[in-house]
């Protein structure tokens, strides 16, 4: 008697064959962001192309024929639907409104729940759907997405899934979006009856936690609804800033991490019930929603979402889950849902995150395995590696700087982040039903969240925890190359042992580095922190330091302060209060003794004004006085400006009521200049001060607004731009740098040069960039 047996391949080996659906999703993904930019024609255009490209290697079954077939199939889908939701975004009436600035009446129901502007946090921002405008007695009706941006306490009121009608301007979008207008509001709401029953359930669930973590201390409090369902809103600055630089920020952020965990634990629940497949797979359906709802549809909510809903598909039909094609799928149903997905850095730093884990971190657990590890230490040191290596690429790419800490810090967290998450979903969960419950567990929730608060600032204080890269696509292209080159190399036997013995002795190096970097190089003049866009300036004090601006980032401006060895501010200028120039205050002043601020009058910049007293403290505030003069071993420090009776009805008073000096550092002249416009600089031009200096910080990070004899009477030899990489302004506008340029003047600015200390040698100056 004899039979014959057909070996199956392994479904991990399947998965790893079979790319049909990663490819289909790159091309729609590909083909989506590029009709974004574009318009419905062009998408047209390209979906005609890729239809082509897909018939025309159709007859290949195997090979990079049909590799390029199935991506352009996918081209041909993306570039499809993106049309045709560009073909709406670009309505011909909507687009003349924009274009003119058109005043009136909106009707718009709330995507999204209002919250401070990471930009200028005295206005609040959210995602919209405009159903109506009107003005000059004309409606126009419809259905776009567009971004409301308004001001004002009653904001708070609102919530998601409101509708609502507000008096607005109509003002153009950026270009990539799906968004179609920025609804500017010019009064307060006036509601328009209840949201719907999901909205009010997520409201009701997010008041119930509010209250009960209010028998919690700060900063765990804040820290709790966060972790639970991605309520950033009551998180200090302090603590979201730690989070940030030691890559812990996903945590706060609900993903895929969350929706296994939640949905891992009502599996296990169902089963310790002895619930059939069916009941198992209704009851993680259930979770998995509910966590959508009350979290919003966050591009790595949304993500989750569907690859749970595949995992949970694949439990049904009794088939063993197949991670990459749920996420593959989970990219392409969704960029074909909302093409705008297509470019959001959020959902693509979640996919990425998900693709290192895949591809790498299993992978590399296997030879720790195989040296005894037990899988979940091994899995516990491989995961944070794996995704921070996935992500690197496009955090350089995005400008945002790369923690060097990221790795140790979260193999620490790992030890709690599953607890932590779970207790804090279930104090979220218990206060929906009873509040007295949800607070003792959020009490039980707080324990383990002090750890994961001590961990993060811990880890942000290191010396270098934050390593500043420059930003755009050439530095993310090219980190990602050298990334792959390095794992390329580790796979090598025969490379494996000399690049670990090199990656160990940098570690080594790294950390004498690390506990003694610090200090100014010797005949400094002035440092121009990177803090993206925004401004902050370090002049030497004698012992101490002068700082002038502190940018809108508290990590990046500490980091920058750390670098220089700084301890002591003498004198804390702020040229004004925007955002961009004093949200970094707490950065600045942390773990650091700061002799006075000096400041001029708030004006309409009320919350950058009320950060700032709430930040100094019992520090001394100063008022700017036109003439006073400020000495600090050999730096002598002359306010220039505000005048004494501020400018008014300019373009931006704050902007030209800032405060402007006129440094000597031991024979070196410098003009700080805050972000003077068309009437400040005239009046710095008719005070009769010296403005002829040797480096020059040029106003309102080089934009448009300049009045070219301001520029020519300073006369620099070297011009310092503070400017993020890629910011909506146009900042620098190539206008005021070609006159600098052409009096012979060095320009150098902060989005492709980075940090940038200019060192005076005798007669000569020298720059140095980078960190």
């Amino acid at each position: 008697m004899s039979a014959e047996f057909h070996l199956r391949p392994a479904p991990s080996e399947v998965v790893r064959r079979d790319r049909r659906l990663p490819l289909a999703a790159a091309g729609v993904w590909a083909a989506g962001l590029a009709v974004l930019y574009g318009t419905a024609a062009i998408g047209a255009a390209l979906a005609a192309v890729c239809l082509a490209l897909a018939l025309a290697g159709s007859r290949w079954r195997r090979g990079l024929g049909a590799a390029a077939a199935t991506v352009a199939f996918g081209g041909m889908l993306g570039a499809g639907v993106t049309a045709v939701h560009v073909a709406a975004r670009d309505h011909p009436e909507l687009a003349a409104m924009t274009a003119a600035e058109a005043h009136g009446e909106a009707e718009l129901v709330l995507q999204s729940v209002p919250k401070a502007s990471s930009r200028r946090p005295d206005l609040v921002t959210a995602s919209a759907r405009l159903r109506s405008f009107t003005t000059d007695g004309a409606t126009l009706e419809g259905n776009w997405k567009v971004l409301l941006v308004a001001s004002g306490e009653e904001w708070a009121e609102t919530t998601a899934g409101q509708r609502l009608a507000v008096p607005a301007v109509l003002r153009e979008a950026d270009a990539g979006r799906l968004t179609a207008a920025i609804v500017s509001a010019r009064g307060p709401p006036e509601p328009e009856g209840p949201p719907s029953l999901p909205y009010r359930f997520a409201d009701h669930v997010r008041e119930r936690l509010s209250a009960a973590v209010a028998v919690v201390p700060q900063p765990e409090a804040g820290l709790i609804p966060a972790l639970a369902v991605g309520d950033t809103s009551m998180m200090d600055a302090e603590t979201a800033a730690d989070f940030k630089a030691t890559g812990l920020v996903h945590l706060v952020v609900v993903s895929g991490y969350h929706l296994s965990l939640i949905v891992g634990a009502v599996l296990a629940v169902a089963t310790a019930c002895r619930a059939g497949p069916r009941a198992r797979v209704l009851a993680g359906a259930v979770a998995a929603g509910a966590i959508v709802v009350v979290a919003g549809p966050q591009p790595s909510v949304l993500r989750a979402a569907v690859m749970a809903g595949m995992t949970l598909l694949a439990l049904a039909a009794g088939r063993p889950r197949a991670a990459m094609p749920a996420l593959a799928t989970a990219v392409l149903v969704l960029v074909l849902a909302d093409p705008d997905m297509a470019a959001q850095a959020g959902f693509a730093l979640s996919v990425a995150a998900c693709v290192g884990l895949l591809l790498l971190a299993f992978r590399w657990a296997k030879p720790l395995e195989h040296r005894g590890w037990p899988q979940a230490v091994a899995l516990a040191v491989t995961i944070p590696m794996a995704t921070q290596v996935a992500v690197t690429p496009l955090l350089v790419g995005l400008g945002s700087g790369v923690s060097l800490v990221s790795v140790p810090v979260n193999l620490l967290a790992a030890l709690v982040a599953a607890p932590v998450v779970v207790l804090s979903v279930g104090a979220a969960a218990a206060a929906a039903v009873w509040v007295p419950a949800g607070e003792v567990a959020a009490q039980l929730a707080a324990v383990p969240t002090r750890w994961l608060i001590w961990l993060a600032r811990t880890g942000a204080e290191v010396p270098g925890a934050m390593l500043p890269l420059p930003g755009g696509v050439w530095w993310g292209l090219g980190s990602g190359a050298a990334l792959a080159v390095l794992i390329w190399s580790l796979h090598s036997r025969r490379l494996r042992r000399p690049v670990f013995a090199v990656l160990a002795a940098a570690a080594v190096g790294a950390v004498p580095a690390c506990l003694w970097t610090g200090g100014a190089p010797s005949g400094w003049v002035v440092t121009m922190c990177d803090v993206g866009q925004g401004d902050a300036l370090v002049l030497p004090a004698g012992e101490d330091v002068v700082v002038v601006d502190v940018g809108p980032d508290p990590a990046l401006v500490d980091a920058c302060l750390d670098d220089l060895g700084v301890e002591r501010i003498a004198l804390l200028v702020l040229s004004h209060f925007h955002i961009d120039h004093t949200a970094g205050i707490g950065g600045a002043m942390e773990g650091r003794e700061v002799g006075a601020v000096l400041a001029p009058p708030p004006g309409e910049a009320r919350y950058g004004y009320d950060l700032v007293e709430e930040a100094a403290g019992a520090v001394p505030v100063l008022a700017a006085v036109p003439g006073e003069v400020f000495a600090f071993g050999a730096t002598r420090l002359e306010v220039l400006a505000p005048p004494p009776e501020p400018l008014s009805g300019t373009r931006s008073d704050p902007n030209n009521n800032s405060v402007a000096l006129r440094a000597e550092v031991a024979g070196t002249s410098v003009l700080l200049t805050g972000d003077v416009e068309l009437e400040g600089q005239r009046a710095l031009l008719a005070g009769g001060a010296a403005l002829d200096v040797d480096v020059l910080k040029v106003p309102h990070h080089g934009s448009a607004f300049q009045v070219r004899e301001l520029l020519e009477a300073a006369d620099p030899a070297v011009a310092l731009v503070g400017v993020g990489a890629g910011n909506e302004y146009g900042h620098p506008d190539p206008g005021p740098l070609a006159v600098l340029e052409e009096r012979g003047a060095l320009v150098f600015r902060t989005d492709e040069d980075g940090r940038i200390t200019v060192v005076r040698n005798g007669d000569r100056f020298e720059v140095m960039t980078g960190a």
